[in-house]
């Protein structure tokens, strides 16, 4: 696949996100939380951030689509504090594969970076403390894209 069908790609797969996490979010988000789940609400934010930020992507040339950690963004990065790099794909809840390096953007470390920057420095709290990690690249892979969207096809 060429690189202009690979982008082509990229942006249905980001168009249907939108559908999903969108116009679609209430169901979406009905199959993973409670409605009176704290997190669901903290989420409910966190995904109207992310489809206004993919909607002005979709607007801007192939290339900003990887200068964000999004859904479906393979991103590696650096443990600031263990001199250690490491990488991994965000994917949606139901193509996670943590032995694959696949893991879910609802995942803590995946809400955390989700919407991250090349070169940012994030602190990520996880269960045995907080981390800082330095996001060193960004790629939004077509393939990652092209697995379920979970959650509303299975709520519905």
């Amino acid at each position: 696949m060429n690189h202009r069908t690979s982008r082509h790609n990229c942006r249905e797969k980001l168009v249907s996100q939108l559908l999903t996490l969108g116009e679609e979010k209430r169901t979406f988000l009905d199959a993973y939380f409670d409605a009176r789940d704290p997190q669901r609400i903290q989420l409910e934010r966190q995904l109207v951030a992310y489809t206004q930020h993919v909607e002005k992507l979709l607007l801007g040339p192939d290339e900003d689509l990887d200068s964000v950690v999004l859904i479906g963004s393979h991103i590696d990065f650096e443990y600031i504090d263990f001199h250690t790099s490491d990488s991994f794909m965000i994917v949606m809840p139901d193509d996670t594969n943590p032995d694959e390096g696949r893991i879910s953007f609802l995942s803590p470390v995946g809400r955390q970076l989700l919407l991250g920057f090349k070169g940012e420095v994030r602190s990520i709290q996880t269960p045995s403390g907080s981390m800082r990690v330095r996001i060193k690249g960004i790629e939004l892979k077509s393939e990652a894209l092209n697995e379920t969207l979970g959650g509303a096809d299975h709520a519905l």
